[in-house]
C-alpha cells in the first residue's frame, strides 16, 4: 500500500494502457550497480479513468476500477479489459452506493472490495464469498480505490487490514491529545467472523509522538504484508526507519534503518488547525516524506520518497506554473534499495507517474502521469525492472 497520493478529503483522482517498449531510465556506475530500466508499457483504453491496485502472478492479470462507470476490471497484461463487473448499487449482490476505498486479489483467487462501511469477498466468477461490516469512524467519498487491501492468515482465519488511515493521513482521526494518544495504524478485520481490533500502536519513538503539534497531511503510511515470511512491512512518511512485526500477533521483530540523502523537515501545527490554514501548506507541499514501499521480490524492496524543497523554491516554480506540484515531481524524489534487511547503495533517480506496487523479479508497476492539455480515453502505465550489473 502505498501514500503521497492526491486527493482530497472527499475524493482523488487516479489512470492506466499496450506498446511495448525498452528504454534505460539510469545507468549504473562504479557507485552504485543498480540501475532502473522500463521494460513495457500499455494503455488501458476506457471512456473513463481507470486505475490498477492489484496483480495475481496466478492469474496473469491486474485488478482495476473504472471511474464514473464504478466497474470492478479485470486487465490483461497488455492491458486488455476482460471483464467487467458492476456491484454498485442497491439489491442481492450489490455493496451499496459508496465507492470502494480498497480492492485487491485475496486468497484463493478471491477478489477483495473494501468499502468505508463494509468489506466484501468474492469469487472468480464475482458471487459473494463473505461481508462484514466495518466500523469506522471516518466516511470516504472517493472516485475510486485508493491502494491494496491487505491480508494474512491466521489458522484457518483471513485477516483483513482496514480503515481510512490505510489510505488517508491518520490527522483526520485525531480530535484531541487523547485521540493521538491511543491511535492505532490498522484496524484488523476477520472475514469469517466479522471481530474487529485496532492493532500496531505508534511507537514511543516516533516523530508523530514527540511532539505537542502534528503533521497534518503527513501522518499517512505505506505498508504491505511479505506472504512468504509472514510479515507486515511498515513505514511512516516521517519515519527514519522501516518497522518489521511478524504475524499474525504483530510482535515488532526488527527495524531497518533509512539513510535519506536529503529530507527537509517542517514544524507541525497544533491538534485542531483548520486544513486551510497557511500554515499547513508547508506540511502539505514542501516538507519531506517517504511515499510508496513496494517488494520487488523475496529479500528485495524499494522506497519512493520525497526529498522536500524550500519555501524559496516553491514560491519561484509556482510563480512560473501555477500547476506545479512538488511532491510529484520526480526530480524531488528518490529511491532507496533495501536488500537482505538492510538498504544498499546510492540512492537511484525516481521515474516520472506513480509507483504501484510490485510484480516480482525486480519489477514493478507505475501509472504515468496524463496529459493534462488533452482528455485521454485511454490510461498509460509502464512496467520497471530494477537490475544489478553483473
Amino acid at each position: 500500500m502505498s501514500f503521497s497520493r492526491y486527493f482530497t478529503f472527499f475524493g482523488f483522482i487516479a489512470l492506466i494502457t499496450s506498446c511495448s517498449q525498452k528504454e534505460a531510465s539510469e545507468k549504473s556506475t562504479e557507485d552504485n550497480p543498480y540501475f532502473l530500466t522500463k521494460i513495457d508499457s500499455f494503455e488501458v483504453e476506457n471512456l473513463t479513468r481507470v486505475f490498477i491496485r492489484d496483480y495475481s502472478p496466478e492469474e496473469g492479470i491486474y485488478l482495476g476500477y473504472s471511474m464514473v462507470e464504478d466497474e470492478i476490471l479485470e486487465i490483461s497484461e497488455e492491458g486488455e479489459i476482460l471483464k467487467r463487473v458492476k456491484k454498485k448499487g442497491e439489491g442481492p449482490g450489490l455493496y451499496g452506493n459508496w465507492n470502494p476505498i480498497g480492492i485487491s486479489f485475496g486468497p484463493n483467487q478471491e477478489r477483495v472490495v473494501e468499502l468505508p462501511f463494509r468489506i466484501v469477498t468474492y469469487n472468480s466468477n464475482y458471487e459473494v464469498l463473505q461481508e462484514q461490516r466495518i466500523q469506522s469512524p471516518l466516511p470516504i467519498r472517493t472516485f475510486g480505490p485508493m491502494g491494496r487491501t491487505e491480508y494474512f492468515q491466521n489458522g484457518d482465519s483471513t485477516m483483513y487490514l482496514v480503515g481510512p488511515s490505510n489510505y488517508l493521513s491518520a490527522h483526520y482521526l485525531i480530535m484531541n491529545e487523547e485521540g493521538r494518544d491511543t491511535l492505532k495504524n490498522f484496524f484488523q478485520i476477520n472475514i469469517q467472523t466479522g471481530e474487529m481490533k485496532s492493532v500496531v500502536p505508534y511507537r514511543e519513538e516516533s516523530p508523530y509522538k514527540n511532539t505537542e503539534g502534528i503533521y497534518q497531511e503527513l501522518m499517512t503510511k505505506s505498508f504491505l504484508v511479505d506472504h512468504i515470511t509472514d510479515e507486515l512491512w511498515l513505514v511512516h512518511a516521517l519515519s527514519k526507519e522501516i518497522e518489521i512485526y511478524d504475524l499474525p500477533l504483530f510482535n515488532l521483530s526488527k527495524t531497518i534503518p533509512l539513510n535519506h540523502e536529503e529530507f527537509m523537515s517542517y514544524s507541525p501545527v497544533p491538534i485542531g488547525t483548520q486544513g486551510n490554514d497557511e500554515g499547513i501548506t508547508p506540511l502539505r507541499f514542501l516538507a519531506g516524506r517517504n511515499k510508496q514501499l513496494i517488494q520487488l521480490e523475496p529479500n528485495l524492496f524499494l522506497i519512493n520518497y520525497y526529498k522536500g524543497i524550500s519555501e524559496a523554491a516553491y514560491q519561484t516554480r509556482i510563480a512560473e506554473d501555477a500547476t506545479y506540484t512538488p511532491t510529484i515531481d520526480p526530480k524531488e524524489n528518490s529511491i532507496i534499495i533495501i536488500l537482505d534487511g538492510k538498504q544498499v547503495g546510492p540512492e537511484l533517480p525516481s521515474v516520472p507517474g506513480s509507483i504501484l506496487f510490485g510484480l516480482g523479479d525486480g519489477k514493478f508497476l507505475v501509472q504515468e502521469p496524463e496529459n493534462p492539455e488533452i482528455e485521454e480515453e485511454k490510461t498509460r502505465f509502464s512496467v520497471y525492472q530494477l537490475i544489478k550489473d553483473s
